[in-house]
């Protein structure tokens, strides 16, 4: 089950708005981050290994180092269902 999803309806105004609230907070550029989007739907949040591998691109793509333990609790978060439903509010 994928919880992280760019809005994929008709309406291509939000999803361009949602995209550059997402490139405004982060300063990666849409290509980047669409790229992420659809790495993640080919990932399975199931697999430990898929997270950390995807928690590791996204911390490569925005220029942030991320320490092992913060992995391990990103990882707990996803693997439990602890993580923010409304990513919208996140941004």
């Amino acid at each position: 089950m994928n919880y992280f999803i760019l809005y994929s309806g008709d309406n291509m105004k939000d999803e361009d708005i949602f995209l550059d609230k997402v490139v405004k907070k982060t300063n990666v550029n849409k290509s980047e981050i669409l790229k992420l989007a659809n790495d993640l739907q080919s990932k399975d949040l199931n697999n430990e290994n898929d997270i950390r591998d995807f928690i590791v691109s996204v911390a490569k793509v925005t220029n942030k180092s991320i320490s092992p333990g913060k992995i391990d609790k990103l990882v707990s978060m996803i693997k439990t269902n602890k993580i923010p439903r409304d990513i919208d509010k996140m941004v």
